[in-house]
């Protein structure tokens, strides 16, 4: 990966963001704007936080003026989605490659990890996702049990999020919920086999190829919001897409996903003055 102007310290346990630049410390800590979520300097160090007990999602903010938009963020994620919005949404278009499990280019970052809060896999470079007329590159994707995005109040068992970068440093995630079915998935077969045994463990297979084509439903039909990370330091102005169709994994899958991470899964938070949108691939409107 060719070497740009920040490091994306791409870990799940934090999905921190660190400059790289000569920029000034005041600048990089600066709040996000609509389009770019909060970049943090070299020199903030990650505070501990969990999903339960002191640490956990309700006490996130108190842990550190870093994680402050935690609890007073108006632009928050995960929320509950009603099946009843529907409105217009801005076109997207997927392009996802073949990836392997290869040994990744970001420093101290391997393609596989089992880094305490979730299952995190990071991929090769060339797959994109396009909002409107902006592209953003896919990063890496990784775990929650059960989902964070609630539809009409209800957990689908397993969320996905692919996590994706512009070059101005914003950020696009698409969660994929999941369903239990009695059809192995191929591909998460690969990454089922292939788990760390133990936390914090890391794993690199070059013989392991994954289509991330695959990941993807049939039929594209997503809801559109603009939030946030949905773990510390919760940077707002990411765009949000939760595609409508799940996908089928066996209760095997599932349960061997579960037993390793969860529960990880931040509480829905309070929608307040946006817009959830209902579109398709062209960016019509399902009724």
């Amino acid at each position: 990966m060719k070497r740009k102007s920040f490091v994306v310290a791409l870990a799940a346990s934090g999905l921190f963001f660190y400059s790289c630049s000569t920029k000034n410390t005041e600048q990089n800590e600066t709040e996000a704007t609509d389009s770019v979520p909060k970049v943090l300097s070299t020199s903030a160090r990650p505070v501990h936080w969990g999903y339960g007990g002191e640490s956990g999602p309700s006490k996130w903010s108190s842990l550190t003026p870093v994680y402050a938009l935690c609890g007073e963020g108006q632009s928050q994620s995960p929320i509950n989605i009603v099946k009843s919005v529907a409105s217009t949404a801005g076109s997207w278009n997927f392009d996802y490659k073949t990836t392997s499990l290869r040994i990744a280019h970001n420093e101290h970052m391997e393609e596989i990890i089992d880094n305490g809060h979730t299952i995190q896999v990071t991929v090769d470079e060339g797959s994109t996702f396009t909002f409107g007329d902006k592209a953003y590159e896919l990063k890496q994707f990784h775990f929650h049990t059960p989902s964070e995005h609630t539809i009409d109040g209800e957990h689908a068992p397993m969320e996905m999020h692919m996590v994706h970068q512009n070059e101005d440093g914003s950020l696009a995630v698409v969660g994929i919920l999941f369903r239990e079915g009695n059809t192995p998935n191929e591909n998460f077969a690969k990454i089922v086999a292939n788990l760390p045994n133990s936390k914090g463990e890391e794993k690199h297979l070059q013989d392991v190829n994954l289509e991330l084509e695959v990941h993807l439903p049939k039929h594209n039909y997503a809801y559109h919001y603009l939030g946030s990370l949905t773990t510390p330091p919760c940077s707002e102005g990411v765009q949000w897409l939760v595609l409508q169709e799940p996908v089928v994994l066996t209760r095997d899958q599932i349960a061997e996903f579960s037993k390793r991470i969860g529960p990880n899964n931040r509480p829905t938070q309070q929608v307040n003055e946006r817009t959830v949108n209902l579109g398709d691939l062209a960016g019509n409107t399902q009724q």
